[in-house]
């Protein structure tokens, strides 16, 4: 009890910024303070605690066995700590929502004034994801995963399913000489592997299909930002592209099966405050 009554706030916050930025800089700028500040902390809370929470190496850092312990078990209560301190000194609540990046742009961000307009008070603070499944540190109140077909957690709530087919601009189809062969027709690939293609391809029935890829993207939402511009055609569900769609920007390629290639899943405490639970309930209504 000595030594953790001897622990500050300041000195967790810093560890835990340090810890999830991977790095002293990164955490002095999420903190608005030096390296050397964010540096005296740890020292401090390293002291207190009689162990040493990172390795340091030249200007890289890594958590040790101890480090990972604490970050573990403490940053959820920091994160609850900080949100309550942050409620009461701007009098309004906020709610964290990780949600992968092409939903975030394509789905939930152009419907969040109807919820502000039913919840005022209510702010929502959206942190986009790039990979598969929920991300690894401390949890967002409420967050939105994507998973590939047959890797949905066992118990996990299912969202929306990813049904898709080929999307490509009426311009770049007008053009296409025979656009039921898909070796002649511009793909346009929206995932580093090309997973994605190569399960439709399969289930559609011409796994031996080899695809001209015009064009290479790190985001789903590039991949369909590039077929509205007529380059090529994208594999996308039709509900990210729902107002391409009604402008007649995109349209499916003719013939083209919808293929479910994966699952989003939903996820929140039960024992999460009320404010979630509204933020939950409303977001199943816009399914």
């Amino acid at each position: 009890m000595q030594a953790t009554s001897r622990v500050s706030l300041n000195a967790l916050r810093s560890f835990a910024a340090a810890a999830e930025a991977q790095g002293f800089g990164p955490a002095a700028l999420r903190l608005g303070v030096t390296p050397g500040a964010v540096s005296h902390q740890i020292r401090a809370l390293e002291a207190a605690l009689g162990t040493q929470l990172f390795h340091r190496r030249n200007n890289a850092v890594q958590l040790t066995e101890a480090g990972e312990r604490l970050w573990r078990q403490s940053a959820p209560g920091l994160l609850i700590l900080e949100r309550a301190l942050r409620e009461a000194q701007e009098g309004a609540s906020e709610l964290s929502v990780q949600v992968p990046m092409t939903l975030a742009v394509r789905w939930l961000i152009p419907m969040l004034d109807r919820f502000r307009a039913r919840h005022p008070g209510l702010r929502i603070r959206v942190e986009t994801l790039t990979g598969t499944g929920l991300p690894p540190g401390p949890p967002a109140d409420v967050a939105l995963a994507y998973h590939p077909i047959g890797t949905v957690p066992a118990g996990a709530e299912v969202f929306l399913e990813d049904r898709c087919r080929p999307f490509l601009s009426p311009g770049l189809l007008a053009r296409l000489p025979t656009p039921g062969d898909l070796a002649t027709v511009p793909a346009l690939q929206g995932t580093e592997t090309n997973w994605d293609w190569q399960v439709w391809l399969a289930a559609s029935g011409q796994p031996g299909t080899r695809l001209d890829i015009a064009g290479r993207f790190d985001l789903d939402d590039a991949a369909m930002r590039a077929a509205i511009a007529g380059l090529g055609m994208t594999l996308a569900p039709e509900f990210a592209l729902k107002d391409d769609i009604a402008a007649g920007r995109l349209v499916p390629l003719p013939g083209a099966p919808e293929v479910l290639l994966g699952l989003y899943t939903l996820h929140a405490a039960p024992s999460a405050p009320p404010q979630v639970h509204r933020f939950t309930d409303w977001l199943r209504q816009q399914r």
